[in-house]
């Protein structure tokens, strides 16, 4: 993905971001970004798999009306500059 379209995610994803009103869905947003296991988080947070898995799934669809699905920001894009 060339530089001006991972700005242009970047962008997209801290306004997405914004949106999350629910502690729990942005705490298990921020785990997952540390790599922390499905496990993990649930021990940590003191909230059941079946939450968890819901709140994933709701992450999900809202990334997705976001504009941030996978399919929306193809990684072998050719770039706008060309190489030296």
């Amino acid at each position: 993905m060339n530089r001006k379209r991972r700005e242009a995610r970047a962008e997209l994803v801290r306004q997405y971001l914004e949106t999350i009103t629910s502690d729990d869905q942005r705490l298990v947003c921020f785990l997952l970004m540390q790599g922390l296991e499905a496990e993990e988080i649930c021990k940590r947070l003191k909230i059941s798999r079946e939450r968890y898995d819901l709140i994933v799934a709701e992450t999900a669809v809202e990334m997705r009306n976001f504009g941030l699905a996978p399919e929306d920001w193809p990684e072998d894009e050719e770039v706008d500059e060309p190489c030296p």
